[in-house]
């Protein structure tokens, strides 16, 4: 587990399965050499943090729940350089990380590493249920100023998600596209799809949800 702490210094909330949930005490997260602290300002709450919460039993260490981050980057390590993560830039964080090196993760496909099991925040790694959150610098993409931390937060997996579904689809204007379901990352795919003037069907058994698409 990449714990990244020192002093106890952050409270996180922990799925313990069975519906159950608690606020815990961890230490405060500093950087190592190629990391950063990105101080969370909005955490999204995915579908698949369901799992988690509602599983049977609990887990054998706890982990800080929360995958969806946006925040800014108040410390960096000693080798971090980039210009995605400078002090105060407004960031996202992609929640899968890898070897770096093998084909999958340079394409940007690190939850299929090839050379290691990946880590992913609020899975096997700390996450972004909390006030401050320690990730590789390599992990953060930049968020426009024109977009809030709660849209950044998102953007981080459902609707970007949803986003890559359709650029692998090759979308164009005029096109039809059928969504089945109209859950977030459904609803991000109707809306998106939409602003590229395809023909949307947008399909879900709940009229709530089909009134929203």
């Amino acid at each position: 587990m990449n714990s990244g702490c020192e002093d106890i210094g952050v409270r996180g909330v922990v799925f313990l399965g069975d519906k159950k949930l608690m606020l815990a005490e961890f230490p405060d997260p500093s950087p190592g050499p190629e990391d950063v602290i990105v101080e969370v300002r909005a955490s999204g709450m995915c579908g698949s943090d369901l799992h988690a919460y509602r599983a049977p039993g609990s887990q054998a260490a706890p982990v800080i729940a929360g995958h969806e981050p946006a925040g800014e980057v108040v410390a960096r390590g000693a080798l971090v350089t980039a210009s995605s993560a400078q002090i105060g830039q407004r960031v996202m964080v992609h929640h899968y990380h890898g070897c770096t090196t093998c084909r999958n993760c340079q394409s940007g496909w690190a939850q299929l590493c090839r050379n290691v099991s990946p880590e992913i925040y609020g899975i096997n790694a700390h996450g972004s249920h909390a006030r401050r959150l320690r990730v590789p610098a390599d992990t953060l993409v930049p968020l426009d100023d024109a977009l809030s931390f709660q849209a950044g937060a998102a953007i981080s997996c459902g609707t970007g998600t949803a986003w890559g579904a359709l650029r692998r689809l090759q979308l164009a204007a005029g096109d039809t596209l059928a969504v089945f379901g109209q859950g977030p990352v459904g609803l991000s795919a109707t809306m998106l799809a939409a602003a590229q003037a395809a023909r949307v069907i947008a399909l879900d058994r709940e009229p709530a949800r089909l009134a929203r698409a």
